[in-house]
């Protein structure tokens, strides 16, 4: 028996970093049905692989990085056409393309500087030869101008490109056939998820330039994050319109394919790919993700019929509880599988013929590993005026347990978004902690995604208040329920998760101690110095400005750090744009003042987001060893980075 907290595990750094957990996204090549994915590698570059002959082939060459910045989250970054990779490089932006793995990739637009144009989902029209992609501009952007988005047709022989689609501050979701283009487009204030439209153009020759015309809008008035071409006279789009994300095809708009009342279609509006649903030409089917579920449903006459293609991998003992990246070509369907305690995220197809499902990477954890992973529970727990959500994972070592009478230490992860979700999956990062004697919950309080629209819209004008509130409710849930123990109770998210953190250290007396990521210390900054893809969304969130600027004053931790009682770490992007370093340098320069324990790492040449494998690693380092610091045990671990600690 050993204390919580101290126990040796063989979950290592190293392998929270390696490659085989950071499968992202894939894209089938729309001439020749291959598939393509991309992996992030430990030192924080992004490539594209592919299969040949059973060998997984590496196209991305040294000093490329295939990473779309639109939005500052991007996706979307790269297509394959006929045999050649398509995709936009991480430190300029430009697109490129690749004829083959050992080729070298030729520029196809001009490199402006400063990444001044940006690109995403792209795909090539064959019937102008022209690629039609999402456009960000900043050549013209600064403190007074936003960049500017558009829809772009751009030569790939020459890289001329011209506007085909402009007005709307977004895009998203574009896709052509032959002569017709259909694209998602919202205004701001609006995030993705609150009101969209879905609107059609006709492509045209003229003077040798490919222009839009005849351009109508098809649907408007709710959130539509998707949208595709199955067939040349109708579409598919994915709708929150009857209070779920839910699947719908034209003309047949009373009725979705697939109801039930959960979210299906992997609906995420923060960044570009990762589709939720595929058109299966070969059967006149429909493939859904949803919650445990991978759905067949016939197009022509959907809620007739579904096959469930999930008993088909639990068949073959996976068991995921999110499907995503739904690809389909043939009779194959392809998609990245989430949630299984017994595999990392798993890239794999199913033949809809044979019905054998097979499996891309290697996601099966080393026995050396998998020992120490528990099954993660689904939790829900009472509000006050209803339930919210999250997902518990209990300390697992099979070389130790608690000794007795004790409880064990609790980390309480808080998303991004603030409307982002929890999602259940193999994080060694979770594990890490919990083979180590924590226990970890990954919280959903009211206002994240995933619920329908009515939960997610319980946060409007109240971010800063129900976010807090959810924390402690589960929290106490947990306390009460035998679970942890109290006087050793952690929190930390990262952007508006790490303002979680520092808000409920600052407004509320649950949490001992807490770790910021890249998050928001005063949200009246937030609004005035972040980007374009956000710079309305606090309108939703907390109010508007001017008028709502009390509020904006009472919600934020900087101006009431006084109240703080806790301890609170701070880990920091130097090129963060969404949030700026000032937010956590001016935070921890507060509570340091204060004496209370404290310690900021700022980490050069990351962005909104750690991917480079020493950041990583010494961000969860420093958070553990804070905890032990400041909980009063010690680490079994040697010391893997020298940490410089305020105030203990």
């Amino acid at each position: 028996m050993s204390t919580y907290g101290t126990w040796k595990s063989n979950i290592t750094l190293d392998d929270v970093t390696s490659e085989s957990c950071k499968v992202c996204s894939s894209v089938l090549d729309a001439v020749t049905g291959k598939l393509f994915w991309d992996v992030r590698k430990p030192n924080g570059s992004t490539v594209i692989f592919s299969r040949q002959d059973g060998i997984d082939v590496e196209w991305t060459p040294d000093g490329f990085s295939a990473v779309s910045m639109v939005h500052e989250y991007g996706g979307g970054a790269y297509f394959a056409h006929d045999g050649t990779v398509y995709f936009v490089n991480k430190s300029d932006q430009v697109l490129y393309k690749q004829d083959s793995p050992k080729a070298k990739p030729v520029a196809i637009t001009e490199d402006l500087g400063d990444s001044n144009l940006r690109y995403a989902i792209g795909h090539l029209n064959k019937t102008f030869n022209k690629i039609i992609v999402v456009r960000e501009d900043h050549r013209k952007a600064d403190k007074e101008h936003y960049c500017i988005n558009t829809i772009v047709a751009i030569d790939p022989t020459t890289g001329e490109q011209n506007i085909l689609i402009e007005g709307a501050d977004f895009y998203r979701s574009m896709k052509s056939c032959g002569n017709r283009l259909i694209y998602v487009s919202w205004d701001m204030p609006n995030m993705p998820w609150d009101i969209t439209s879905l609107s059609e153009a006709e492509l045209v020759m003229k003077d040798g330039k490919l222009v839009a015309e005849n351009i109508k809008v098809l649907q408007t008035g709710n959130s539509i994050l998707q949208a595709s071409i199955p067939l040349e006279d109708s579409y598919l789009y994915l709708s929150d319109k009857n209070g779920y994300y839910n699947v719908w095809k034209s003309g047949n708009d009373d009725k979705p394919h697939f109801h039930v009342k959960q979210e299906s279609g992997s609906p995420y509006g923060w960044d570009f790919g990762m589709p939720g649903y595929a058109y299966v030409k070969s059967k006149n089917q429909v493939v859904i993700g949803a919650k445990k579920k991978l759905l067949l449903v016939d197009y022509s006459a959907p809620q007739t019929r579904d096959r469930n293609l999930a008993k088909i991998c639990k068949q073959q003992n996976y068991r995921f509880k999110v499907f995503a990246n739904i690809l389909c070509h043939g009779n194959v369907v392809y998609f990245i599988g989430l949630g299984d305690t017994g595999h990392l995220p798993t890239l794999a197809k199913i033949d809809l013929n044979t019905n054998l499902m097979t499996v891309y990477n290697d996601s099966t954890p080393d026995e050396s590993i998998s020992r120490y992973i528990s099954a993660v529970q689904d939790v829900s727990f009472d509000t006050g005026d209803g339930k919210a959500y999250g997902f518990y994972y209990p300390p697992c070592n099979p070389d130790f347990e608690g000794e007795p009478g004790t409880k064990p230490p609790l980390l309480m992860k808080v998303h991004g978004g603030p409307t982002g979700m929890a999602e259940p999956s193999l994080d060694l990062k979770i594990r890490y902690f919990t083979s180590r004697g924590f226990a970890v919950f990954d919280l959903d309080y009211r206002g994240s995604s995933g619920y329908g629209r009515d939960f997610r819209r319980k946060l409007y004008k109240m971010w800063g208040v129900y976010d807090l509130d959810d924390a402690v409710n589960a929290a106490n849930y947990l306390v009460n329920e035998g679970l942890v123990d109290p006087e050793m109770l952690a929190v930390s998210g990262g952007s508006s998760g790490g303002y979680t953190t520092m808000a409920v250290l600052v407004f509320r007396n649950t949490f001992k101690a807490g770790v910021s990521y890249y998050g928001i210390s005063d949200l009246k900054l937030l609004a005035q110095d972040t980007h374009k893809f956000e710079a309305r969304y606090l309108d939703q969130m907390v109010g508007k400005l001017p008028e709502d600027e009390a509020i904006y004053n009472e919600r934020s931790p900087y101006e009431h750090v006084d109240k703080i009682t806790g301890a609170l770490g701070f880990l920091q992007g130097s090129d963060d744009k969404v949030v700026p370093p000032p937010q956590s340098r001016s935070m921890h320069g507060e509570v340091k003042t204060k004496g209370l324990p404290t310690y900021y790492i700022e980490f050069e040449g990351e962005g909104h987001g750690f991917v480079k494998e020493d950041s990583v690693k010494r961000a969860i380092y420093s958070e553990i060893l804070f905890y032990s610091k400041v909980f009063g045990f010690v680490l079994a671990d040697e010391p893997a980075y020298d940490i410089d600690f305020d105030n203990i």
